[in-house]
Parts: C-alpha cells; structure tokens; sequence
C-alpha cells in the first residue's frame, strides 16, 4: 500500500474501478467518514483508461482536526476500501484480491500536472535482419549519446588497462565505423577500437560501446534531492511468488533546479514520486540491496525526454526495469514475470552494479 504523507493532507493510491464504486454506490459511506472523523477525501490525479487514482484526505474547514491526518484515520479509510472492494467482489462474482488499493496498472510516468498515465504499447516485432540493425545502432548510440554519467570520486582514478596497436582480425572501429587509427582494446572484454573514438566513447560512459561492461564505478546524473524508501507487507503476495510477503520502493523527489551536469542547467524540473515492487524471497532482496547500491550511485533515475509523454526537462528512469504494478504481467509492467529478477540484474551488471 502506498501512502504519502504531507505537511496537512495524505495521499493513498487506489484502483479506479473501487474509486468509482466508492464515489457512485458508496457515497453514504463517504458521507459517513467525513462526518466521523472530520475530513474530505477528494482526487488529486487520475489515470487515463481505468487505471488507478490518487485521493487525498485533508481536513474540512473549521474541523477539530488540525495539522497532518491521524494515522488512525488513514486506517479506517483502507479499512472502508477494503469493505467496499469486497461488495464489489460480491456483485460482480470476481476473485478475491489482496490489497486491492494497490494499483492494478503499472504507472511509468507522470506528466507536469502529476496525472498518471498508462503504460507505452508493446514494442513492435522486427524480423531478424531488422533486430541485427537495431542491435548495431543502439551500440552506436551507448558510445554517443547516452545520458552522461560520471566516474565515482574516490581516492584515486579508477584504473582502465588497454592493450594499444595490437594485432587483430577486425581492423574496423564499431564507433566510427571506418578503419581503426591507433588501435587500443580493452583488456576485460578484449573489444577494439580508434583510440580517440574510445576516449569520446569514455567520456560520456566509461563502458564498452559494444557490450556495455563497465570499466571503473558510475555516477549518474539522477536528482541528488531524492529519497529511496522500503516498506514490507507480509500478507500481500505477488503473483509468481506466492509464499513471500511483498517489498514496496516508494522514490519520492521533490521540485529541482537542473545542475551543471543536467541537460538544461537552470531549467525547474516537477518533482515526482514512483512506487515498485519486488518480492520478499532471498532473491528479491539480493536486487533490492544492488537497487540500493544503483540509487546511491544516482543511476536509477535521470533528467530528460519522457518516451511516454514526450516532455521535456523530467525526471525519467535511466534503463533499470521496475514493476510499477502488482498485475497484469510484463505488457503492465506487472506480475507475473518469470525472468523479471535475473533481467533487472543483468541491467544493474551492465551499470557496474554487481554483488559483491
């Protein structure tokens, strides 16, 4: 369950479907709970194609309720959710679930009035000549155009051996694409480029712009005013990993000023907050320590192009996959996913993000 508190309101994610039951069938007990308790609960953002909505609690003018909501009141209006998805459940013949305040539709981005939008289409299938292309293309782009990153300070330059005018079959650069001038390899991958490509290649991402492995730690350019918190439900299992309680990751970022290293210093960016989900196996809590270690290293998110929206100067994920949502599988950034956990790994290993 997902719930921020504020300096005089809180907010409580709920799925559409139940807000609309709640606001429509269900207005006596809305009535019935503002009376009580002396507050009001409206929505302060909606998701687009019965997805999920955020509500707000506040107090009523005049009310004897002053400063944030009481925790007890924020507890009976889940308790109220949770009686009314269960009339729900009851009229309509559908499966029980746990929790159902959770949102059921994954929420990858937020547009600068804080709406919340559904997720992206499936990609589009390409025939194998087509994948090859793209392949080559996209490791052309991690060479030139990828989110700056910088190398960790630390005491001492991180060192990177190269083998230099090596002999070698492939006599052609994957950066520039033409013949190879001064011919340095990298020890690690044994990957071989002009030696001037690399050094442009390293300074925006001191990785091989052929198979990504990192050379030296990362620090990314990710809002540094941020915070990463972890709450645990042991009665919510996630589908596929029945038999564990849940793990939530609420990242909360306020409003921000874009720094030298951003794209755009000086332009405001809107803040925002994410909620992902893991399961509380042995194996979701070994991701959750690296997501700990990416999000210290300011590599979980970055400042650019929202590929949802479109906008422009917004926080946006910087490539490491989360599930936004409880259900619905991949398609809904959901549960179930089988192969979620070794792939969120291998994102994190190409970030130089491994377990020690």
């Amino acid at each position: 369950m997902s719930v921020r508190a504020g300096q005089d309101s809180d907010e409580v994610l709920v799925s559409q479907p139940l807000w609309d039951y709640l606001d429509a069938a269900g207005q006596p007990w809305l009535l019935d709970f503002q009376s009580k308790h002396g507050l009001r609960v409206d929505v302060v953002r909606r998701g687009e194609r019965g997805g999920c909505c955020a509500v707000r609690l506040r107090p009523v003018d005049g009310a004897a309720v002053a400063g944030p909501v009481p925790s007890s009141s924020r507890r009976a209006f889940m308790d109220l959710c949770r009686c009314a998805r269960k009339e729900m459940n009851k009229q309509d013949g559908a499966p029980k679930r746990k929790r159902s305040l959770l949102p059921c539709v994954g929420v990858t981005e937020t547009d600068g009035e804080g709406s919340l939008l559904p997720p992206p289409p499936p990609p589009t299938r390409r025939s194998q000549r087509q994948q090859a292309k793209y392949r080559k293309s996209a490791d052309l782009d991690s060479a030139i155009s990828l989110p700056i990153s910088h190398e960790v300070p630390t005491g001492r330059k991180a060192e990177i051996s190269v083998i230099s005018s090596g002999e070698g079959d492939n006599s052609t650069c994957s950066i520039c694409m033409g013949e190879i001038v001064e011919k340095t390899t990298l020890d690690k991958c044994g990957h071989s480029f002009c030696r001037a490509c690399l050094d442009r290649a390293f300074q925006v991402k001191r990785a091989c712009p052929v198979c990504r492995l990192v050379y030296g730690p990362l620090i990314g350019n990710q809002p540094a005013n941020g915070s990463m918190i972890v709450e645990r439900d042991p009665d919510l299992e996630l589908p596929g990993h029945e038999g564990y309680g849940c793990v939530c990751i609420i990242y909360s970022f306020p409003p921000g000023m874009q720094a030298q290293e951003h794209p755009n210093p000086g332009v405001r960016y809107p803040g925002t907050d994410r909620v992902a989900y893991l399961p509380d196996s042995p194996e979701g809590n070994r991701v959750l320590g690296l997501l700990r270690r990416a999000f210290e290293q300011r590599l979980i998110f970055t400042i650019g192009t929202s590929m949802t929206t479109g906008m422009q100067n917004v926080i946006t994920w910087n490539d490491i996959h989360h599930k936004t949502s409880i259900w619905g599988g991949p398609r809904c950034f959901g549960y179930p996913d089988p192969t979620y956990l070794v792939r969120v790994t291998e994102e994190l290993r190409e970030k130089g993000i491994t377990a020690d």
